[in-house]
């Protein structure tokens, strides 16, 4: 427990549910984290294409009612994002490993680029009545980009695979918007 609290970042506290993770699968990565030890795991992509994988985890992120694990990808020579709920068999590898520094310095911050990157099916653009600075607190566990306007307002472009997401995180905004 004590290793799940010290290494998760919150990125997003939504009241909306998320896929199950295995608690076992988060204690293991958790405590790679911790300890600094490469862990391995099974993972199935987002095209449902399953591969092994050892990484480095860095951080847990929770976003939006899923688990994000940071870790870099020794085998891909990059840093990467992994969804908790789509692996399985998480062990510790038994390897130490030197500290990186996630790129931008911020797990939160590099989960929400790396989900801003993906592709949608739905796009929704907004003018809100709030300064760049909230907006983006506010939007941060979705697809997205805000940009400040020049009268205090900004625009948000948001993408989603679901459009009860978008319509569930354009209500929880609770701000004024067009």
């Amino acid at each position: 427990v004590g290793a799940v609290h010290a290494t998760v970042v919150p990125l997003y506290l939504a009241a909306a549910g998320g896929p199950t993770v295995d608690p076992t699968a988060l204690a293991v990565l958790s405590q790679a984290c911790l300890d600094g030890e490469e862990a391995r795991f099974d993972y199935q992509r987002r095209d449902g294409e399953t591969s092994r994988r050892l990484v480095e985890p860095h951080r847990l992120v929770s976003a939006g009612g899923r688990w994000y694990l940071v870790a870099w990808d020794g085998r891909r020579g990059d840093w990467r994002t992994f969804r908790v709920d789509r692996l399985t068999d998480a062990r510790l590898a038994g390897r130490r490993f030197p500290r990186r520094p996630i790129p931008g310095g911020d797990a939160a911050a590099f989960v929400s680029r790396s989900i801003g990157a993906m592709p949608t099916q739905h796009r929704v653009e907004l003018v809100v009545d709030a300064p760049e600075e909230v907006v983006a607190r506010a939007t941060s566990a979705v697809r997205g980009r805000v940009e400040a306007l020049a009268d205090g307002r900004c625009r948000v472009e948001m993408g989603a695979d679901s459009p009860e997401w978008l319509a569930f995180v354009v209500a929880e905004l609770a701000l004024d918007h067009e």
